[in-house]
């Protein structure tokens, strides 16, 4: 029974490749995700500080019944939030492009 288990197991992670591609998929994910996280806080950010008061809006606070609503984190957080989606954006269309394009050539090799 142990046996049929790991010939199953075996054939299911490095055979189909189900698992093993979930797993490189999340590792290039993870490090996606710090390269657009990197460019938003690094990059984006500082160049719209000049437009934003104190350079965040954290400190941005509504008093409510002795207690505050502190809204300047949900600013900061939704334009982190459009800036990281923007730059999504971008690099797909530019990866886009890029299949068109080859794409395009691979056709006109077959052409030719």
């Amino acid at each position: 029974m142990f046996q049929r288990w790991r010939r199953e197991f075996v054939e299911f992670f490095f055979t189909k490749g189900s698992a093993l591609t979930v797993a490189i998929a999340f590792i290039v994910g993870q490090q996606f995700t710090r390269i657009v996280d990197s460019v938003t806080k690094d990059l984006l950010m500082p160049l719209l500080n000049p437009l934003v008061p104190k350079g965040s809006f954290e400190d941005l606070k509504i008093d409510y019944f002795g207690g505050a609503i502190e809204i300047g984190k949900l600013f900061d957080t939704i334009i982190e939030a459009l800036l990281v989606a923007w730059m999504l954006f971008l690099i797909l269309k530019a990866i886009k492009r890029i299949e068109r394009q080859t794409s395009a050539s691979t056709e006109e090799t077959e052409l030719s």
